[in-house]
């Protein structure tokens, strides 16, 4: 039997936009609320994850300025490169201007290295904004879940004491 054809008058659900901006917190302890629920999930089952934290600022030629307009289109470009470079079980935030932290489900210290390592290769690019192109000066660091805390404030803490800034080409 021939399926029906929808008449052009059908709404048909929207598909979600790969562009979609990441959830936003404004501070670690806005992201430490928002992953008790994992971090209770983790204790309870006797699972592991870890958290990735990144700073991001825009890089400019001395004495250029960029405006804040391109900025934000930069931290938009680069939430959406680094949420389509991680596993869709994991979660990307964005957390304040120009931080991000990626809670690394089923990862330990290890792998939370690997990740780290990959990303800052993958992130390095350049970005393509409204006024040109514009690179990122990124910092990255990790931490696990119970070794280095045990909830997600602290986790984000320890994280960003171990950031470091990108090895020199």
């Amino acid at each position: 039997m021939p399926t029906p054809r929808l008449r052009s008058d059908d709404l048909t659900p929207p598909r979600p936009s790969p562009c979609l901006p990441v959830p936003r917190v404004e501070s670690e302890a806005a992201f430490g609320l928002q992953v008790s629920h994992q971090v209770t999930q983790c204790r309870r089952y006797g699972e592991r994850f870890s958290v990735l934290w990144m700073e991001a600022a825009a890089l400019a030629a001395e004495g250029q300025v960029w405006p804040p307009q391109a900025r934000e289109q930069l931290m938009q470009a680069l939430s959406a490169r680094l949420r389509n470079r991680v596993r869709a079980t994991d979660q990307v935030m964005q957390v304040g201007e120009h931080g991000f932290a990626v809670l690394l489900l089923a990862a330990g210290a290890a792998e939370a290295a690997i990740v780290e390592q990959r990303l800052r290769q993958l992130l390095a690019g350049p970005y393509g904004v409204d006024c040109g192109l514009m690179h990122a000066e990124l910092h990255l660091g990790h931490a696990a879940y119970p070794d280095d805390g045990r909830n997600g404030a602290e986790l984000a803490h320890k994280a960003r004491q171990q950031m470091r800034p990108p090895r020199p080409v």
